[in-house]
């Protein structure tokens, strides 16, 4: 059989603690127990926030999350533990939780929030300050600079042949490697001067700040 109690306003029914099953053979006596406590809506500042029911030494059981619903029963002689992240747990006995709930209406608990000192996040050095990169490419640009001297050498051996030489076979290609050489000089002139001048206009504004 389904046992019910009735409050005076059946909206006040509540499932949990107003209801029962009974088992009734015949020629037996059974007695039913229902406690007719209201239960306790606990709320909580931050929501959700797990509810446990501290059980010393065993492990605390989790009930659940706020918004919650205790049982009166459940309230009698226990202690609650309260945890939201980022957020320091709150113990509580069934006590404070109903008299808290007769002196508001419901269990209202406002968490403390922990403050956290997060370290700094590190400042990215971008590329071009980095200091292997700015000697790099002073080191670079030194390298082209030397080279276009050898290529510029190398140039005017060429043409100092063409214009030594009188077999018209090879006046030609003497000429064509003299502009090349002279040509690979300049470039190699022109890009190791740009690269060692902004390696050193790099290395100098890093080192004032």
């Amino acid at each position: 059989m389904r046992v019910r109690a009735l409050r005076d306003d059946p909206r006040a029914f509540d499932s949990a603690s107003d209801e029962t099953q009974a088992l009734i053979r015949p020629g037996t006596t059974t007695r039913l127990f229902l406690d007719l406590r209201p239960s306790v809506m606990l709320r909580t500042t931050p929501e959700p926030a797990r509810v446990f029911r501290v059980n010393a030494p065993a492990r605390d059981s989790l009930l659940g999350e706020t918004p919650l619903s205790l049982l009166p029963a459940l309230l009698d002689g226990n202690r609650f533990r309260i945890q939201a992240r980022d957020h320091a747990d709150s113990v509580l006995t069934g006590e404070s939780l109903i008299a808290l709930e007769r002196s508001g209406g419901r269990a209202e608990v406002s968490l403390r929030r922990i403050a956290e000192t997060l370290p700094p996040a590190p400042t990215k050095v971008p590329f071009h300050r980095k200091r292997w990169v700015q000697w790099g490419l002073v080191g670079v640009g030194a390298v082209l600079t030397g080279t276009a001297a050898i290529l510029r050498r190398e140039g005017d051996q060429w043409y100092d042949r063409y214009l030594e030489s009188s077999d018209r076979r090879v006046l030609d290609t003497y000429f064509d490697r003299a502009v090349r050489y002279d040509h690979l000089s300049l470039a190699s002139l022109g890009a190791g001067q740009v690269l060692f001048t902004g390696g050193l206009v790099l290395l100098v504004s890093g080192s004032g700040r």
